[in-house]
């Protein structure tokens, strides 16, 4: 049953669940709810966005932005929070429609999203991590301009794009480990079977985040 006690805002469990996930939400399907799942994907998602425009602002040179763009910037940062919030929600939702139509599970909606909502800071953390990686990888380097590059500037792409890809990889593979754990217990299928509930998932929820991002930036782009 959940919750077995009041709810509370886990944070030990949260820190357990990059290590110890079957543990991890065990413990806070009977301890948490969905009201403190998404308290905690809004902070980190803030947290996301603004570490993204740090680096877009910081990384002018690299990506050809200029300074007087800061209000589409920070426009586009916004729109950007938003919608990841919203490919969270389609995320949860499709995992649980998945996990009972084609496994047999529980398909508890809100349980989902409250157990994923504890897996999402990793998500949050393996895009800083790249973020930290492009900019020091990239650093000096002109996107707009490869074609001018030096053959030092060259081999200085080469290895930061090698190790974006080597640990994207490895993040990505984490995080379906930690996030399948999520879906298991929410749903009570196996881990296999909610691995293919988060792919699925994370496709439809990658479908809507591009679709609705490019209607919601599509106003902005008819001016600028």
């Amino acid at each position: 049953m959940q919750p077995k006690h009041a709810p509370r805002l886990d944070f030990a469990d949260l820190l357990r669940v990059g290590f110890s996930p079957t543990k991890a939400f065990s413990s806070l399907y009977r301890s948490t709810n969905l009201q403190r799942a998404l308290a905690i994907v809004v902070l980190f998602s803030i947290i996301s966005s603004v570490a993204s425009l740090l680096v877009t602002a910081d990384m002018e040179q690299v990506l050809g932005y200029n300074s007087r763009d800061a209000f589409e910037l920070a426009f586009e940062g916004f729109v950007s929070w938003m919608v990841s919030l919203l490919a969270f929600m389609i995320f949860g939702i499709v995992a649980a429609i998945v996990a009972k139509d084609v496994f047999g599970g529980r398909g508890e909606r809100s349980a989902t999203l409250m157990l994923t909502g504890y897996a999402y800071p990793g998500y949050v953390i393996l895009s800083v991590v790249l973020l930290m990686l492009f900019t020091t990888g990239f650093r000096g380097l002109d996107l707009t301009k490869v074609q001018d590059w030096t053959s030092d500037e060259l081999n200085q792409a080469i290895a930061a794009g090698a190790a974006l890809l080597v640990v994207a990889l490895i993040g990505l593979i984490w995080l379906l480990w930690v996030t399948s754990h999520a879906v298991s217990v929410a749903n009570d299928i196996s881990k296999g079977e909610a691995a293919m509930s988060c792919i699925l998932a994370a496709i439809a929820a990658g479908i809507v985040y591009l679709l609705v991002g490019m209607v919601m930036q599509m106003p902005l782009g008819l001016f600028f």
